[in-house]
């Protein structure tokens, strides 16, 4: 047992004896090294010698160090961005154009807004523009102006650099080859050089070209959009015109077939203000007025009237939209008829046989109606009003039996009254009439034989008169 407890106390005697001595070796370690401050101070000062010295490869590293172990510290910053901006004008001035603007860059990121710095990168960009492509490619201009336009981004200068490097690289990387990145691209450069006639010939040029693959693969609509921007980027080009109506109308057939009818109609519309003389556009627009009053539900009396009048303004001697006036006509004065609305169902009725004289619905609908009228014209005793109204009837239902025989008797009804005033001539004319229209009514028969009989004693009643005289 004590044999035991002797190991157990000699282990943690070695344990306690082992932790001092890490503590130790620990504590000699922290205190041979210096902090991260003492650190970058170092690095400062040495960096700033041999800045002084103008040891710029061995200078600029220290002083990086220096900032990287202390970033907080402002002079480290200050002193580092100025060196970066020294050796920037320096590089530039060797024509190392590059590598100066790379270095005014660093400057900006480590003292973001300095003014000097900032208008030293913006004058630098401007320099680069002068320089080759060779020297400076244009992916690397476009990179510091689009970065230079961070600074001032009023600078017109730069503005109009920026759109035309855009404009140029895009068309010596992809030429003949348009792509939607393409276009904003160019409408980037248009955006920040409007006036500038080239980037706006280019762009509308992608458009159009761009528009063309979309129509192949079936994508009217995004067609027609690029060719309306299009449009009013070269608005005397008579191909974009032209195109730009055929999408147009190939894109209203697609509208008209899937029963949206408003938007076939405006889009024909759009299309013959481009292409006024073409008859295919003007008869298909004629032809959707036409569609849109028969087929949709949505439309009142008035809207289908207004469509068709449309239609035939386009199409004058389309028979299909003459008979489809007439019938919705024809309809509606049946409806203005039963609201007793007598006078607004003839005029309709009467437009509808205008299209269409053969509309069986309303030759008896009107007939009917101004039967109706002589009746009650007759029952009045109304003789005059009567037969002028069955003679409408008539002449709108010219086979109608019923109206024939009622008008031969309205003749005779008017003859019989003019009895009393003893006209034997306007009888027999009106019985002439009436017995034409029903031979072998008995009644009409027998008076006109009476009237003619009256008048043929009249006559020799006034000769007896007359010789009697003599």
């Amino acid at each position: 047992m004590e044999k035991h407890q002797k190991t157990v106390i000699k282990s943690a005697l070695a344990v306690f004896l082992s932790l001092a001595i890490s503590m130790v070796s620990f504590n000699l370690a922290a205190a041979s090294a210096p902090t991260d401050a003492k650190q970058a101070e170092n690095a400062f000062f040495r960096g700033s010698h041999l800045l002084s010295r103008d040891n710029m490869s061995e200078a600029l590293p220290a002083l990086e160090e220096a900032v990287q172990l202390d970033p907080q510290n402002e002079k480290f910053r200050r002193v580092l961005a100025v060196a970066y901006n020294n050796y920037a004008i320096r590089l530039s001035k060797e024509g190392k154009t590059i590598e100066g603007l790379r270095l005014l860059e660093k400057a900006n990121s480590v003292v973001p807004n300095d003014e000097q710095i900032q208008k030293n990168f913006v004058n630098a960009c401007l320099q680069s523009l002068t320089v080759s492509d060779e020297h400076v490619p244009v992916s690397e201009k476009l990179y510091f102006v689009r970065k230079a336009l961070e600074f001032d981004p009023a600078e017109p200068t730069l503005k109009k650099a920026m759109a035309a490097l855009i404009n140029n690289e895009g068309v010596t990387r992809n030429p003949g080859k348009i792509s939607s990145e393409e276009i904003k691209r160019l409408e980037e450069a248009l955006t920040l050089d409007p006036s500038n006639p080239k980037i706006s010939k280019n762009l509308c040029v992608a458009m159009y070209n761009l528009a063309l693959e979309h129509e192949k693969n079936g994508q009217l609509e995004d067609g027609a959009d690029l060719l309306r921007k299009a449009a009013k980027l070269c608005p005397k080009d008579h191909a974009v015109a032209q195109a730009l109506a055929g999408t147009l109308s190939n894109l209203a057939v697609v509208k008209g077939n899937g029963g949206d009818f408003e938007s076939q109609i405006s889009l024909l519309k759009e299309a013959l203000e481009l292409k006024p003389g073409d008859s295919t556009i003007r008869n298909n627009l004629a032809g959707a007025h036409n569609n849109y009053a028969v087929e949709s539900n949505s439309l009142d009396f008035a809207s289908r009237l207004s469509n068709f009048e449309s239609s035939l303004k386009l199409d004058a001697k389309n028979p299909l939209t003459h008979s489809n006036l007439s019938n919705i006509l024809a309809k509606e004065g049946v409806v203005e008829y039963k609201a007793g609305k007598i006078s607004k169902a003839i005029e309709l009725l009467e437009k509808s046989l205008k299209h269409d004289p053969k509309n069986k619905a309303a030759q008896s609908n009107l007939a009917a109606i101004y039967h109706n009228q002589a009746i009650s014209y007759g029952e009045q005793g109304k003789h005059e009003q009567e037969i002028q109204r069955l003679n409408k009837a008539l002449a709108v239902a010219p086979d109608n039996q019923q109206i024939k025989t009622d008008l031969a008797l309205a003749y005779n009804d008017y003859a019989v009254s003019l009895e009393k005033k003893g006209d034997a001539k306007q009888q027999i004319s009106l019985l002439n009439k009436a017995i034409k229209l029903a031979p072998d009514n008995k009644v009409i028969k027998e008076n006109l034989a009476r009237a003619k009989e009256k008048e043929n004693s009249g006559k020799t009643k006034d000769e007896a008169k007359k010789g009697a005289k003599k």
